[in-house]
């Protein structure tokens, strides 16, 4: 038996169409709570560096 090559590997498989994707009663909660928990942290980090610039900002041009 041979090994399967790259271009066999990287070939995009063909989807039956007839099969239909079937998902299980929490996908959708998990789904939800998976892209949360990537994006929260990342938008709670641009806030705060947003946050630090304006109070930079207002330090530098009204002495607070």
């Amino acid at each position: 038996m041979s090994k399967p090559t790259l271009k066999e590997l990287l070939r995009k498989k063909e989807k039956d169409p007839t099969k239909e994707d079937m998902l299980e009663k929490n996908d959708f909660l998990a789904l939800m709570i998976a892209g949360f928990s990537v994006f929260l942290p990342v938008l709670l980090i641009a806030l705060a560096v947003l946050a630090l610039f304006i109070v930079g900002w207002l330090s530098f041009y009204h002495g607070l």
